[in-house]
Protein backbone atom coordinates (compact mmCIF):
# COMPACT_ATOMS: atom_id res chain seq x y z
CA UNK A 1 0.00 0.00 0.00
CA UNK A 2 1.27 3.28 -1.01
CA UNK A 3 0.80 6.35 2.00
CA UNK A 4 2.62 9.18 0.26
CA UNK A 5 2.35 8.90 -3.77
CA UNK A 6 4.82 10.85 -5.81
CA UNK A 7 3.59 10.15 -9.40
CA UNK A 8 1.51 7.92 -11.04
CA UNK A 9 2.72 5.95 -14.48
CA UNK A 10 0.40 5.57 -16.85
CA UNK A 11 0.48 3.20 -20.05
CA UNK A 12 -0.47 5.08 -23.08
CA UNK A 13 -2.52 2.80 -25.61
CA UNK A 14 -5.65 1.32 -23.73
CA UNK A 15 -5.07 3.59 -20.85
CA UNK A 16 -4.99 7.16 -22.68
CA UNK A 17 -6.00 6.22 -26.05
CA UNK A 18 -7.78 2.74 -27.71
CA UNK A 19 -6.10 -0.34 -27.92
CA UNK A 20 -5.66 -1.68 -30.95
CA UNK A 21 -5.47 -5.17 -31.23
CA UNK A 22 -2.61 -6.70 -33.20
CA UNK A 23 -1.97 -3.28 -34.37
CA UNK A 24 -0.54 -0.30 -33.32
CA UNK A 25 -1.28 3.59 -33.65
CA UNK A 26 0.97 5.09 -36.09
CA UNK A 27 -0.66 8.14 -37.13
CA UNK A 28 -1.31 11.21 -34.97
CA UNK A 29 -4.41 11.89 -37.01
CA UNK A 30 -5.90 8.51 -36.07
CA UNK A 31 -5.52 9.45 -31.92
CA UNK A 32 -8.48 9.43 -29.90
CA UNK A 33 -8.93 9.80 -26.37
CA UNK A 34 -10.57 7.54 -24.52
CA UNK A 35 -13.67 8.82 -22.37
CA UNK A 36 -12.88 11.17 -19.07
CA UNK A 37 -9.18 10.34 -19.63
CA UNK A 38 -8.40 14.04 -19.89
CA UNK A 39 -10.24 14.75 -16.61
CA UNK A 40 -8.61 11.82 -14.46
CA UNK A 41 -5.15 13.17 -16.02
CA UNK A 42 -5.95 16.89 -15.02
CA UNK A 43 -7.34 16.02 -11.28
CA UNK A 44 -3.75 14.51 -10.88
CA UNK A 45 -2.21 17.45 -12.47
CA UNK A 46 -3.90 19.35 -9.80
CA UNK A 47 -2.51 18.29 -6.43
CA UNK A 48 0.71 18.34 -7.66
CA UNK A 49 2.15 14.80 -8.90
CA UNK A 50 3.53 13.88 -12.09
CA UNK A 51 1.66 11.96 -15.17
CA UNK A 52 4.96 10.06 -16.50
CA UNK A 53 3.63 7.78 -19.67
CA UNK A 54 5.92 4.82 -19.76
CA UNK A 55 4.95 2.94 -22.87
CA UNK A 56 6.71 0.21 -25.20
CA UNK A 57 6.47 1.05 -29.21
CA UNK A 58 7.51 -1.56 -31.39
CA UNK A 59 6.28 -0.08 -33.89
CA UNK A 60 9.06 1.97 -34.26
CA UNK A 61 11.34 -0.86 -33.81
CA UNK A 62 9.24 -2.41 -36.68
CA UNK A 63 9.92 -0.09 -39.30
CA UNK A 64 6.16 0.73 -39.11
CA UNK A 65 6.43 4.39 -38.07
CA UNK A 66 9.13 6.58 -37.85
CA UNK A 67 10.51 8.16 -34.16
CA UNK A 68 9.36 11.13 -36.23
CA UNK A 69 5.39 10.40 -36.36
CA UNK A 70 5.68 8.70 -32.54
CA UNK A 71 6.82 12.24 -31.25
CA UNK A 72 3.80 13.56 -33.81
CA UNK A 73 1.55 11.40 -31.94
CA UNK A 74 3.26 12.15 -28.17
CA UNK A 75 2.01 16.18 -29.69
CA UNK A 76 -1.41 15.26 -30.42
CA UNK A 77 -1.85 13.61 -27.14
CA UNK A 78 -0.91 16.46 -24.95
CA UNK A 79 -2.98 19.17 -27.46
CA UNK A 80 -5.99 17.08 -26.99
CA UNK A 81 -5.66 16.52 -22.91
CA UNK A 82 -4.60 19.86 -22.78
CA UNK A 83 -7.85 21.34 -25.12
CA UNK A 84 -10.10 18.99 -23.27
CA UNK A 85 -9.57 19.48 -20.03
CA UNK A 86 -5.79 21.79 -19.76
CA UNK A 87 -4.24 18.28 -18.63
CA UNK A 88 -0.56 17.66 -19.20
CA UNK A 89 2.19 14.60 -18.92
CA UNK A 90 4.90 15.22 -16.96
CA UNK A 91 7.42 13.50 -19.71
CA UNK A 92 6.85 9.82 -21.79
CA UNK A 93 9.10 7.19 -22.07
CA UNK A 94 9.24 5.09 -25.05
CA UNK A 95 10.87 1.69 -25.74
CA UNK A 96 10.78 1.26 -29.68
CA UNK A 97 12.39 -2.21 -29.48
CA UNK A 98 11.25 -5.11 -30.93
CA UNK A 99 9.91 -8.07 -27.90
CA UNK A 100 12.76 -10.46 -29.43
CA UNK A 101 15.27 -7.56 -27.84
CA UNK A 102 15.54 -8.71 -24.61
CA UNK A 103 16.12 -5.25 -24.13
CA UNK A 104 16.12 -3.44 -20.22
CA UNK A 105 13.93 -0.77 -20.80
CA UNK A 106 11.13 -2.54 -22.90
CA UNK A 107 7.86 -3.68 -20.16
CA UNK A 108 8.03 -6.48 -18.63
CA UNK A 109 11.31 -5.31 -17.37
CA UNK A 110 11.73 -2.54 -15.50
CA UNK A 111 13.99 -0.30 -17.39
CA UNK A 112 11.78 2.82 -17.97
CA UNK A 113 10.11 3.11 -15.20
CA UNK A 114 13.43 2.83 -12.99
CA UNK A 115 14.88 5.62 -15.43
CA UNK A 116 11.75 7.70 -14.34
CA UNK A 117 12.28 7.87 -11.33
CA UNK A 118 15.67 8.74 -11.10
CA UNK A 119 15.25 11.47 -13.57
CA UNK A 120 12.47 12.93 -10.96
CA UNK A 121 13.68 11.70 -7.82
CA UNK A 122 10.97 9.60 -7.12
CA UNK A 123 10.83 6.64 -4.26
CA UNK A 124 9.34 3.70 -6.54
CA UNK A 125 7.24 2.50 -3.71
CA UNK A 126 5.43 5.94 -3.05
CA UNK A 127 4.14 5.30 -7.12
CA UNK A 128 1.25 3.72 -8.80
CA UNK A 129 1.54 2.33 -12.17
CA UNK A 130 -1.59 1.89 -13.86
CA UNK A 131 -1.57 -0.20 -17.45
CA UNK A 132 -3.63 -2.76 -19.50
CA UNK A 133 -1.39 -5.61 -19.81
CA UNK A 134 0.26 -8.26 -18.48
CA UNK A 135 3.61 -6.50 -19.17
CA UNK A 136 2.67 -3.09 -17.63
CA UNK A 137 1.76 -5.42 -14.04
CA UNK A 138 5.25 -7.15 -14.67
CA UNK A 139 7.27 -4.20 -14.96
CA UNK A 140 5.91 -2.30 -12.11
CA UNK A 141 6.26 -5.61 -9.75
CA UNK A 142 10.11 -5.79 -10.66
CA UNK A 143 10.62 -1.67 -10.20
CA UNK A 144 9.25 -1.96 -7.02
CA UNK A 145 6.40 0.33 -7.63
CA UNK A 146 3.97 0.97 -4.63
CA UNK A 147 0.78 -0.71 -6.20
CA UNK A 148 -0.10 -1.95 -10.00
CA UNK A 149 -3.30 -1.24 -11.04
CA UNK A 150 -4.67 -3.14 -13.88
CA UNK A 151 -7.44 -0.65 -16.39
CA UNK A 152 -9.74 -3.41 -17.72
CA UNK A 153 -10.15 -0.35 -20.84
CA UNK A 154 -7.48 -1.94 -23.08
CA UNK A 155 -5.89 -5.28 -24.54
CA UNK A 156 -7.99 -7.25 -20.92
CA UNK A 157 -11.68 -6.55 -20.74
CA UNK A 158 -12.27 -9.01 -17.89
CA UNK A 159 -9.97 -10.30 -15.09
CA UNK A 160 -10.79 -13.32 -13.33
CA UNK A 161 -8.01 -14.20 -10.23
CA UNK A 162 -5.01 -16.08 -11.04
CA UNK A 163 -4.89 -14.62 -14.62
CA UNK A 164 -1.73 -12.74 -14.34
CA UNK A 165 1.69 -13.67 -12.41
CA UNK A 166 2.07 -11.10 -10.68
CA UNK A 167 -1.30 -10.83 -9.82
CA UNK A 168 -2.19 -6.60 -10.38
CA UNK A 169 -2.64 -5.18 -6.91
CA UNK A 170 -6.06 -3.01 -7.95
CA UNK A 171 -8.04 -3.59 -10.95
CA UNK A 172 -10.72 -0.90 -12.29
CA UNK A 173 -12.51 -0.35 -15.35
CA UNK A 174 -10.80 2.55 -16.99
CA UNK A 175 -8.31 5.36 -15.28
CA UNK A 176 -11.17 7.75 -14.33
CA UNK A 177 -12.46 5.18 -11.77
CA UNK A 178 -8.57 4.43 -10.94
CA UNK A 179 -8.08 8.29 -10.33
CA UNK A 180 -11.40 8.33 -8.21
CA UNK A 181 -10.04 5.65 -6.07
CA UNK A 182 -6.34 7.20 -5.89
CA UNK A 183 -7.46 10.86 -5.07
CA UNK A 184 -9.86 8.98 -2.19
CA UNK A 185 -7.20 6.87 -0.62
CA UNK A 186 -3.69 8.77 -1.04
CA UNK A 187 -4.94 12.34 0.11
Amino acid sequence: MVTTLEAVFLDRDGVLNPHIPGGYLESASDLVLLPGVARAVRRINEIGLPVIVISNQQGVGKGLMTWDALMAIEQRLSKALADEAGAFLARCYYSTELKDANSPRRKPEPGMLLEAANDFGLTLRHTVFAGDSPTDIQAGHAAGVGQTILLLSGGIEKYDGGDMIPAPDLIFADLPSAVDWLLENHL
